[in-house]
Parts: structure tokens; C-alpha cells; sequence
């Protein structure tokens, strides 16, 4: 994370700072909030029970899900800081690594490649020669790249700490995904060269996985464990394909790893729990009293109040807010989605200084609720409306590909008390067409009544 302030914030500069929606780690989770008590951290928890329960040498692909921004790469940072004694941990993002928006199980073997080259190189540990012979030979053979070309091309640290290269596969690696990532005729040419041959790139990445955890484990007793981060922002039927019809590819690595996956994906009618074990949901802040009888809903006194200590853990609420109502404000605008609640609030206090405000005042709050309004209203298709005013009736989403759009762009949120349930973001709410759509909807239901 950039150089944030050492001390909650008592200036707008400064709360604008620590309003960061990136994950917490290293020093900056002294910012880190539980919330327990009002959202269920089971899922949370049952990663690291079963990171617990696997023994050395015995692997296996998971699954992380939840709305973005709802805290997931926060806690993935937090488990990779409890399990680096146990495992070689390699967290990444992979909105770094690859075309996020067309992204295919090989792209994710060659992201594999590198990182755990360049992690052995970092332990001062190297692979069998022998090995790793024949595997670059083959590699440069059905890629038609040379070693010089590579080489002279990839513009990697030539090192790794005194003298430790970094293995020319790994090289290699970076400049197949670099040109996948800079060119449509290039990313089609090498999918397809590894795609034909994909059981032998498949049987020598393992057999490199595997050397590379005998190597690692005296250091690492259960050996590599990589997350795959932001893999959650692939776009819906991106997900579908990496997730369904590649689930096997994904699966069969001789190394733990922890996939984030988009949650209109746990929604598919292709029922993920066919291809992998049930996905580790991470749900929203529940902030409602449920009521499966009642449109709008009420809001639960703790859960707001234990939200807003996420905000007053970065800030100094009393310096900074002119009226602490304006503060349950943002946290109920945000429906208990963190990031959106990040997000507003970093609004609010650039309004007041743009404003020439020193505190952030009730119209500095409201600007910046109605602005994240104005967002979901420029994306938000007319036919979702009548939709989202169903989902705000049945407490649930259609599994269908509208029902996921929704659930992909967050106007419609997942909550799990009493019961797993959905319910409308708030700010969509306030959208003129969403109270157009409830009029409607309520003038059908009288004409249906009154023709009864």
C-alpha cells in the first residue's frame, strides 16, 4: 500500500488517504476492523481450516467468493500472513498479470510458471537442471522462440539476491503473457500453440510444481500456495468459461490454490458444486432487520453502528464530521458493501475541500451518496428496474443471466441472516426508474386486485 498516515485522520487530507479501497496488509492492518458480529465469517475461516487440514504433498484448488469490494483481498492478505510459515505463499493479482476481460485457463499456467520460478529463485532454491531442461527445450520448440530472443526481450531482474538467476522458463513466461496482453492476433497464435499440446504443458508444469515443493519444503512444509486475487473481476461469461468448462484444468496442479471467482458465477444454473468443492462466500454487512413481507426494510441498530467503526478505526469522526448522523448516513447508503462505503466517504471529504469546508458537512454527505446514485444509473439497463423492485419483494435474485448482471455490477446485494437472502443496494433505491418501476408494479397489483 502507498505511505498512509501513522494516526487515525484529523484532516479531510488525510481521511481521503485512509479511505484506500485496496486490502489491508503489512502495517496498514492496524486499520482492520473485525466484524464478526455482523457478518458471518465462516467461509473466512473454513479456508484456513482446510489450508489446515491438508497435508504436505496433498493439494487443492478453492474457491473465494463475495461481491467486489466486499473485504475479500483484506482477508486473503490476512491469510497469507497467518500461513507463510506453513506455505510458500505467492499472492498476486490478476488484473496485473492478464487481459482481465478475456482471460483462459493456459494464461493462468504461464502466470504459474513464473511466479513460482521467480519465488524458488527468491529462496535461493533451484529446480533439477535436468528438469528444467526439458521442459525450456519443449516450451521454446511449439512457442518457436529462441533463448536470445527471450532473453534479450524480457526486461526481468537478471537476479535474485547475489548471483541467483531467474530461470529462463520464467522468462519466457513474462513475454508469451506480455504479448497476449498487447496483441489479439498474438494472444490467438500462442493460446492455440499451447492449447494443442496442453497435456504436456500440464505434465511438465506439474513435474516442475512438484520439484519445486520438494526443494521448498523443508523451509515450507505444505509447500506453494498462490492465490489467485481479482480473478473476480473477470467479466460474467469469462467466468463461466474458466470456471465450467475448464474447471479440470484449474483443479489439477500439484499446489494449493485459492481462485476468486465472481459471485454471478455461484449463481449459474451449471451448479458450480459439479466442478469444485462449495465456494468460500464471503457475504455483505448484514445491516437489515429481514423482513420477507415488507419492500423496504429496517436497519439493524448494531450492525450500523459496528460498520461505522470501520470508518472511525481510519478517522477521528469528531474532528471530522459535523454531525455524526451524517456518518450512519454513509454507512447505510453503503448496504454493508465496505468499498462502496470507502468509496463515498473519500468523496464526501474531496466535496468539503473542494468546497472549502474543514469538516465534512450534511450536503457534503449527500453530494457524495447521490454521486455513487449517478454511477449505478449510467450502467444500469431500463429492463433491470421492474427486476430489482421483484428482488426487493422476494428477497431473492432470478439465477438467470440478468440476475447475474445484477448481482456482477452490485445493485443487487447478498446477505445470509437470518438465511441467505438478496436485497436491492440502497442507492439504487433512490433512482428515479427504480421508483417509477414501484409505481408501476404497485399500480398492476391494485389493477390485478380490483379485477379479482
Amino acid at each position: 500500500m502507498p505511505s498512509l498516515p501513522q494516526d487515525r485522520a484529523k484532516t479531510l487530507k488525510e481521511a481521503f488517504q485512509l479511505c484506500d479501497v485496496g486490502p489491508l496488509y503489512g502495517e496498514a492492518l492496524r486499520f482492520y476492523q473485525p466484524l464478526d458480529e455482523v457478518r458471518s465469517m465462516e467461509s473466512i475461516n473454513m479456508v484456513s481450516t482446510r489450508l489446515d487440514f491438508l497435508a504436505a504433498g496433498q493439494f487443492e484448488a478453492l474457491l473465494f467468493t463475495g461481491h467486489r469490494g466486499c473485504g475479500k483481498s483484506t482477508e486473503l492478505r490476512r491469510l497469507q500472513d497467518r500461513w507463510k510459515e506453513q506455505y510458500c505463499v505467492i499472492y498476486l493479482e490478476a488484473d496485473e498479470e492478464l487481459d482481465i476481460n478475456d482471460a483462459e485457463y493456459t494464461d493462468l499456467y504461464l502466470v504459474l510458471i513464473r511466479q513460482v520460478s521467480e519465488a524458488m529463485a527468491a529462496l535461493r532454491l533451484r529446480f533439477d537442471a535436468g528438469l528444467l531442461a526439458e521442459f525450456q527445450q519443449w516450451f521454446l520448440e511449439v512457442t518457436e522462440e529462441t533463448e536470445e530472443a527471450v532473453t534479450k526481450s524480457v526486461s526481468l531482474e537478471a537476479t535474485m539476491g547475489a548471483g541467483f538467476e531467474i530461470p529462463l522458463i520464467a522468462k519466457l513466461a513474462t513475454k508469451l503473457l506480455s504479448q497476449i496482453k498487447g496483441s489479439n492476433v498474438q494472444k490467438k497464435r500462442i493460446r492455440e500453440t499451447l492449447q494443442r499440446d496442453v497435456g504436456r504443458l500440464k505434465e511438465d508444469l506439474n513435474r516442475l510444481l512438484q520439484d519445486g515443493f520438494e526443494k521448498v519444503k523443508a523451509q515450507h512444509p505444505k509447500g506453494f500456495l498462490v492465490i489467485f486475487d481479482n480473478l473476480d473481476r473477470v467479466p460474467p461469461e469469462v467466468g463461466d468459461r474458466l470456471y465450467f468448462d475448464y474447471a479440470t484444468q484449474l483443479q489439477e496442479m500439484a499446489c494449493t490454490l485459492i481462485y476468486t471467482v465472481p459471485i454471478s458465477v455461484v449463481y449459474s444454473d451449471k451448479n458450480l458444486n459439479n466442478s469444485f468443492a462449495r465456494p468460500n462466500i464471503v457475504p455483505m454487512v448484514n445491516l437489515y432487520e429481514f423482513a420477507a413481507d415488507q419492500r423496504d426494510l429496517k436497519h439493524n441498530r448494531d450492525a450500523v453502528q459496528a460498520l461505522a467503526k470501520v470508518i472511525a478505526q481510519r478517522m477521528d469522526v469528531k474532528a471530522l464530521f459535523t454531525e455524526k448522523q451524517s456518518l450512519l448516513e454513509l454507512v447505510t447508503a453503503s448496504g454493508g458493501h465496505i468499498r462502496q462505503l470507502m468509496q463515498m466517504t473519500a468523496t464526501a471529504c474531496l466535496t468539503a475541500a473542494t468546497r472549502g469546508h474543514e469538516q465534512l458537512l450534511p450536503e457534503d454527505v449527500a453530494y457524495a451518496v447521490t454521486q455513487e446514485q449517478f454511477n449505478f444509473e449510467r450502467v444500469i439497463p431500463a429492463h433491470h428496474y421492474p427486476l430489482l423492485v421483484k428482488v426487493c419483494d422476494l428477497k431473492r435474485v432470478e439465477q438467470d443471466g440478468d440476475g447475474q448482471k445484477m448481482l456482477f455490477n452490485t445493485s443487487v446485494l447478498e446477505y445470509d441472516k437470518p438465511k441467505r437472502w438478496n436485497y436491492v443496494n440502497p442507492v439504487v433505491k433512490n433512482c428515479d426508474a427504480f421508483k417509477q418501476a414501484v409505481e408501476d408494479a404497485e399500480s398492476q397489483s391494485n389493477s390485478e386486485s380490483g379485477t379479482e
